[in-house]
Formats: C-alpha cells, structure tokens, sequence
C-alpha cells in the first residue's frame, strides 16, 4: 500500500515485505478506537497499542497496518476481547511472523487505568 492510493475496500488487509533474516518488530499507536459494547450510542474506548513480533520471512508494512487498526472504529468491543483478535489477525499472516504480542492500555475511564496483554493462540 505504500506509495499509492488505497480504496477504503483495502483496509482491513495487512500487507508485507519480504526480510532477510529474522527481526523483532515493535509498533506503537496512540490512535486506536473502538467502541464501548456496554453503552448505548458511540462512546469511544481509545487506546494506546503496542504490537510486537517477529518477522522471520515477512514484515508488515506499517501504512497497511495503521489502515487496517482503522477498521475497528467501529466495533464494538470489549479489550479482553481486542487484544486477542488483533493478535491472532496478525498471527494469521503465516509462518512468515511468529511470537505475536500485543499489548492495550486504554485511556483512563472513571479513574481506572486498564491494561490488557495477548499472546496469538499457537
């Protein structure tokens, strides 16, 4: 997706490249939403999401995978539920990544602070 224009219809597809020897890869984003299951109307959860794992034969190309955070805007979702889809999505990309970790933190709501972490399902 890098370096041309994406129809909406692609962003839910993670996109990758190819890398020559195995790599850990870390991504951060402050910028994912999605919505409250337990409210009625559109009451944003907003979080900040660390993505990690290693590209053994693929890496995934960080435009498609900002476009594809997108798409759970809205979703309505509860975090222990987020965390685990998002990790075994990317999980999912094959044999080419492995050893899947992601990691929630949800803005603070009624002075709580939540952290959520998931490995993908082996």
């Amino acid at each position: 997706m890098l370096g041309r224009s994406v129809g909406q219809d692609e962003y839910g597809r993670l996109d990758t490249f190819p890398v020559d020897r195995p790599v850990r890869v870390v991504f951060h984003t402050d910028e994912l939403q999605a919505l409250c299951p337990a409210v009625e109307g559109i009451q944003p959860d907003i979080y900040s999401a660390t993505l990690s794992y290693t590209a053994v034969t693929e890496a995934i190309e960080s435009k498609s995978l900002k476009l594809w955070l997108t798409t759970y805007r809205d979703k309505r979702t509860f975090a222990e539920h987020l965390v685990g889809e998002l990790a075994d999505h990317i999980a999912a990309i094959g044999d080419g990544v492995a050893d899947v970790e992601v990691t929630l933190a949800q803005n603070v709501r009624g002075g709580i602070a939540t952290e959520v972490t998931a490995k993908a399902k082996s």
